[in-house]
């Protein structure tokens, strides 16, 4: 009787230490990466190309690099639209690319904006790639959050973006 007894104590709190665990997550996050801005290019009224490079990683992508471009749209309101297009290549060479859409509203202060209903859709395209281990995710479908902090407009332009993904349940 006392090995019974020994026995289902431990089991109890395993079961209770996965049940908390499990409680306790939150949303399971992909990657995550921190980007420079490298231009701010005026391509039409209210429209600009930005172009970025930086580094990504998390749990699913190793000592990534990352370059892109969001082709940003600013209505009248001030409310920037995003539409980027971005490539991280691995520490092994393979690639994974995204479009990435949503809108940039202001932040806390006037050279901070955070993303607001954004997410990413993995893609293989001319100029995009999708290759190796994440050729399977073509067509998967993430929830962004990020924020640009420190941005300016004027040459040179400068400014930083933060940005993670998470997947969609």
């Amino acid at each position: 009787m006392k090995s019974k007894i020994l026995l289902v104590v431990p089991l109890a709190l395993l079961a209770l230490s996965i049940v908390a665990s499990v409680g306790a997550a939150g949303p399971a996050w992909y990657a995550e990466s921190q980007l420079v801005i490298t231009g701010f290019i005026p391509i039409g009224p209210g429209q600009f190309d930005v172009p970025f490079e930086g580094v990504a990683g998390g749990p699913n992508i190793k000592e990534g690099t990352v370059v892109g471009v969001d082709h940003l749209v600013i209505d009248g309101a001030g409310v920037a639209h995003m539409n980027v297009s971005l490539t991280i290549t691995d520490k092994d060479g393979d690639k994974i690319s995204a479009r990435e859409t949503g809108l940039s509203v202001a932040g806390n202060s006037p050279s901070q904006r955070a993303f607001c209903n954004s997410s990413a859709t993995i893609i293989d395209e001319l100029g995009y790639p999708t290759t190796g281990k994440y050729i399977g995710l073509v067509g998967t479908e993430f929830r962004t959050e990020g924020f640009i902090s420190d941005f300016s407009g004027v040459p040179p332009p400068h400014g930083y973006i933060h940005a993670k993904w998470y997947w969609k349940p």
